[in-house]
């Protein structure tokens, strides 16, 4: 023979979904478990009906806690999801400004008398243009200045010639 509470917790399921039919009347659950032999075998063998109600309630606060945790765990984590999706909808808007982003830059690409603008990664700016196979290049400085790209232009095009 098995001992009660081994058999109440192999059938909890069962147990407590009678036991919420019957509206948490334990009498009334105790005598429909008996009269379906099905939903739990060998409970008369096991256990009298005071044993029943005493191990009923542990076994209904036992489980009201762990349903407890186990709801306060899933809160937890739809809450962490919800952040990583806020995060998640924040890159992507980034993302989006950038992508925009990238057409304008390369709309940007400028030439002044064909010698092609260059903004270096330290923020200067540079002229640049092919002769022959070999690149020639023109500093400009911080400021992009036109007239002044042009009269360095001029000036370099001289010492080519």
């Amino acid at each position: 023979m098995s001992k009660p509470i081994e058999l109440l917790i192999e059938n909890k399921n069962e147990i407590l979904s009678v036991h919420d039919q019957n509206n948490g009347v334990t009498q009334k659950t105790w005598e429909v478990l008996l009269a379906e032999k099905k939903v739990v075998p060998r409970l008369d063998l096991v256990m009298k009906y005071n044993t029943f109600k005493q191990y009923l309630t542990l076994l209904i606060l036992v489980e009201r806690d762990l349903n407890r945790q186990k709801d306060e765990e899933l809160s937890k984590l739809r809450q962490i999801i919800s952040e990583k999706d806020d995060e998640l909808q924040l890159f992507q808007s980034q993302l989006l400004k950038v992508k925009k982003e990238i057409p304008k830059l390369r709309q940007n690409s400028k030439n002044i008398n064909g010698w092609t603008v260059r903004l270096t990664s330290k923020g200067y700016y540079n002229l640049c243009k092919s002769f022959n196979g070999k690149v020639e290049s023109i500093y400009i400085g911080k400021i992009l200045d036109e007239q002044k790209a042009k009269r360095k232009i001029a000036e370099k095009m001289s010492k080519l010639r």
